[in-house]
């Protein structure tokens, strides 16, 4: 299998991406890790028996992740876990993100969406990802589970830094500033649950004392900040990433903003262009073949949705922004597939929904300054500043 060395993908992504995935369906990173380009393979092996979802101690092995609060985390959140654990730790939460219980917030979702464009900056040049794309989901998300909004510039910033532990390659440099994060952000969800065993409230943290009693408080606050940063930085990086596609196109920002029934394809498209989660982590259980290579038990597979949204196979023009396409699966492959897929699909597209719906409202000859570099292979995407003015 070709080994690919990671500065190979820049500047060109997507080109670099394009011409492996032509001539092999899979290639090797300098660690071991295989990357799996084509979309027929990525789609199936999302639920091959022959995967499973990488272990959570695999994972941090991988990385030669220190003992501490940042490496508990990623061993014990339901991301990173199979069978019975997987299914205790993710179904307190499934209940709370039900389509029927999402929906019902659309209107408190679009409230805070209205109030933060209400509030963006007028007549000067502004970074969009910090200004506006970050507070609509932490707004959101503090909201959904009972959290002061008050206090979601701190969760937040929290949040983005404990978001390295999914990077593609761990900065092992940032490593103290991220397990200061972790341990601040486990305070903090642990202050904010003990106060509803003394004082009980109508919202999701006080539902949650029943998960304590069968998950052990320590664990329920691992899933806990998983949910708030699955809910905070994805959704961030995905809105900001959608704005920046629609004023880059110029015309779909015109279409959009005249024909709001359009936002739904344009959220769509803009996440298989540029997906603000790039890869599935999968940890083959058995030998499964890959066109014509074995790929052995105990290799960690890396399932690129950044390659397989491209891949001309599943999409016409793949190379196209197009907000009217129609030949998007039923399953957006951004949101993963099996029982693993996404909690927060629903709640991440009704708040873009309803962001851009408000956006195009309140700033509709907003100008695209300088836009931002999407950054990585892998996990959670970087984002960097996104700079706009809105006459």
């Amino acid at each position: 299998m070709p080994v690919v060395l990671d500065q190979e993908f820049v500047p060109d992504t997507h080109g670099v991406l394009a011409e492996w995935r032509a001539k092999s369906p899979a290639i090797a990173m300098q660690d071991g890790r295989i990357i799996v380009l084509r979309a027929e393979d990525v789609i199936r092996l999302t639920t091959d028996p022959r995967t499973m979802q990488i272990p959570g101690v695999a994972y941090a092995n991988h990385h030669r992740i220190p003992e501490g609060r940042a490496r508990k985390f990623l061993e014990d959140m339901l991301l990173f876990s199979n069978g019975e654990a997987h299914v205790l730790r993710r179904g307190p939460f499934a209940r709370a993100f039900a389509f029927s219980a999402i929906k019902a917030r659309r209107p408190a979702i679009r409230a805070v969406a209205r109030q933060v464009m209400a509030e963006m900056p007028r007549g000067e040049e502004f970074n969009f990802v910090d200004r506006v794309a970050a507070r609509v989901p932490s707004e959101m998300i503090a909201g959904l589970l009972g959290l002061p909004v008050s206090d979601a510039p701190y969760f937040s910033s929290l949040v983005y830094k404990l978001a390295r532990t999914l990077s593609t390659n761990y900065p092992m440099e940032m490593h103290d500033e991220i397990e200061t994060a972790a341990n601040e952000l486990y305070a903090y969800l642990g202050g904010q649950l003990a106060e509803r065993q003394t004082a009980p409230r109508d919202d999701m943290l006080t539902g949650l004392l029943e998960t304590v009693d069968e998950l052990g408080e320590e664990d329920t606050l691992t899933q806990l900040m998983a949910v708030v940063l699955a809910g905070t930085d994805t959704t961030r990086a995905a809105f900001a990433i959608m704005v920046m596609l629609l004023l880059q196109d110029g015309q779909a920002w015109t279409d959009v903003r005249d024909d709001r029934g359009l936002i739904p394809g344009a959220l769509s498209e803009a996440l298989r262009c540029e997906p603000s989660v790039g890869a599935l982590p999968r940890l083959t259980a058995a030998a499964l073949e890959l066109g014509d290579f074995t790929v052995p038990p105990g290799r960690i597979l890396v399932l690129s949705s950044v390659s397989a949204m491209r891949d001309p196979a599943l999409y016409a023009e793949p190379n196209r922004f197009d907000i009217r396409r129609t030949d998007h699966p039923k399953l957006h492959l951004v949101f993963g597939g099996g029982v693993h897929r996404c909690l927060g699909e629903m709640l991440a597209r009704i708040e873009m929904e309803e962001a851009l719906d408000a956006l195009l409202d309140a700033a509709p000859d907003l100008q695209l300054v300088e836009a931002p570099q999407i950054l990585g292979l892998g996990g959670i995407r970087g984002v960097t500043p996104m700079t706009v003015l809105a006459p």
